[in-house]
């Protein structure tokens, strides 16, 4: 019986060996496959990681590594034909202190010392490989940019929007490589594209104008003011009733006489209370930050202006209503059905409101659009009028000065909303404002303008994380006063919104001045 019992045993344990040595020679195969696989390659002036990203298309694999390892070197000019990928490897990365360490359809750069002590994973997380989508979304006849265009993974809470000048910059994660990028701007068709069929990384978008017939403008006449009402009514249908994680790319600026004095930006990681808890308050934590100054111009800001990271937050008119959507006063406003528009393939009202004649205080006028089918809102856009402009000082500046007088000339905001699985979730919010200051010392007035801007980029529903106190920020803060220079690869892979033309060339000399600055060559304005 014992003899039976030891046999059992040495024949599991060979089993056991002959399984795992089976194992091993597979997954060498597999890593000898994969560097043997044969590709072209044609690069002109093309950077390593750009290089390493189209190895990735041809040869169906992902790359990890150091960025750092890669820093400051120079442009690549290659021509490949039909070589090995361990060839073309070496001829791009020629320098042997780094090594390629691969696991299944991974390859990892590392340099050689680390890569004697690098166990082969079982499974290397997805998204540690990425691809970066850019580009530009215009109207299919016009050919005119589209500003603010929602961009997003079909069902998944990943997404950014285009920039003023209808720009956008978009990391995807490995794991996402399969998945459908949906684009949508209310009045046009939704353009839906999956990535794998992607052969470049810049991409140009056209969205086609979307119609709403005559017949169904007709059907759906209804009354402005209870679509307002039932709106406002479903909110706990279709807004989440639970805690969120949202991952979203802040910015904003101050220029002076249409010239950038200050210019933010920051990944903001944001715990964002329910829909049901109105009051309850949200926290935000910094992820990256930079912000940069005109340093030349800064003495000529004496006042402050309201706005930032609490602006944007407030901006969520679903959870923080407005009076234009607050029953207790809509009677002060007068509503229209303006128009029944489209937005991600789906009819939406379109109600215009207004502050009835001679009331005392000045309040918002705008649009504010409306699903047809489910009665959510979707987006909003809103200001004050401006033959009351006068009247808004107090409530804009938070410092002022004895020798300037300020007189707010444009105060606008947009705010969105983003399906995802039959829940809306914030998905952009901004602020525009634009202000005359007189400074009585002064012959001429100078004009101010602020702006500021948060656009989400990931969301996080399970598992919510609720920071500790001490590891956040109010929303009230104004960022320290760090002055930097402006790296246009310093998000790396983090979603951002890609800075328009005119910020770009504002940055520049903003750099410069501060470069100036600091070698004392600096000229007075």
């Amino acid at each position: 019986m014992n003899n039976i019992k030891t046999y059992q045993k040495y024949s599991m344990k060979k089993h056991t060996i002959l399984f795992i040595l089976l194992l091993l020679c597979f997954n060498l195969k597999a890593q000898i496959h994969l560097l043997d696989k044969k590709i072209n390659l044609d690069l002109t002036e093309t950077t390593i990681e750009s290089a390493l990203d189209s190895i990735e298309q041809k040869a169906q694999c992902y790359f990890t590594y150091n960025a750092e390892l890669f820093k400051g070197r120079e442009t690549l000019n290659l021509t490949i034909k039909n070589e090995k990928l361990s060839s073309v490897l070496r001829k791009l990365i020629p320098d042997k202190a780094l090594n390629f360490h691969v696991t299944k359809k991974h390859i990892v750069i590392v340099p050689v010392k680390e890569a004697l002590y690098i166990p082969a994973p079982k499974e290397i997380i997805p998204y540690i490989s990425y691809r970066k989508l850019s580009g530009t979304v215009r109207d299919l006849n016009s050919k005119e940019v589209l500003p603010y265009t929602s961009i997003g993974i079909r069902g998944k809470h990943l997404g950014t929007i285009t920039n003023q000048d209808g720009e956008f910059s978009l990391s995807i994660s490995s794991e996402n490589l399969n998945d459908t990028l949906v684009f949508s701007y209310v009045g046009y068709k939704n353009e839906e594209i999956v990535i794998s069929n992607l052969k470049n990384n810049q991409i140009e978008v056209e969205l086609k104008e979307d119609f709403i017939s005559l017949q169904e403008v007709i059907i759906r006449n209804n009354d402005p003011l209870a679509l307002i009402h039932a709106a406002v009514h479903n909110i706990h249908k279709n807004y989440p009733q639970k805690s969120t994680n949202l991952t979203s790319f802040y910015r904003e600026s101050v220029t002076k006489n249409n010239k950038y004095m200050i210019y933010l930006e920051s990944v903001l990681d944001i715990y964002k209370s329910s829909y049901s808890h109105s009051d309850a308050l949200e926290r935000v934590k910094v992820f990256k930050s930079r912000k940069i100054y005109d340093v030349s111009r800064l003495d000529t800001i004496s006042f402050r202006l309201k706005g930032g990271i609490k602006g944007c937050l407030q901006l969520d008119i679903v959870k923080n209503l407005p009076e234009f959507l607050d029953e207790e006063y809509t009677h002060l406003y007068n509503y229209r059905l303006a128009d029944i528009s489209t937005y991600n393939n789906r009819s939406v009202y379109v109600i215009e409101f207004k502050p009835r004649p001679k009331l005392r205080e000045p309040l918002l006028e705008g649009r504010v659009f409306i699903e047809t089918n489910n009665l959510a809102i979707i987006r909003a856009e809103f200001g004050y009028d401006k033959y009351r402009m006068n009247e808004l000082k107090d409530r804009f500046v938070v410092k002022g000065s004895a020798r300037t007088k300020t007189k707010p000339s444009i105060i606008n905001y947009i705010v969105s909303y983003r399906d995802i699985n039959g829940k809306y979730y914030l998905n952009h919010a901004m602020g525009n404002l634009k202000f005359k200051v007189k400074n009585k010392k002064k012959l001429f007035s100078s004009y101010f303008s602020t702006s500021f801007e948060m656009a989400t980029t990931n969301i996080k529903a399970d598992n919510v994380i609720k920071y500790r106190y001490r590891e956040t920020i109010k929303p009230t803060t104004i960022f320290s006063n760090h002055r930097t220079s402006y790296d246009p690869t310093f998000w790396g892979k983090n979603n951002f919104i890609k800075p328009e033309e005119s910020i770009q060339d504002a940055l520049k000399r903003i750099n410069n001045s501060m470069q100036q600055i600091a070698l004392g060559k600096s000229e007075v304005n």
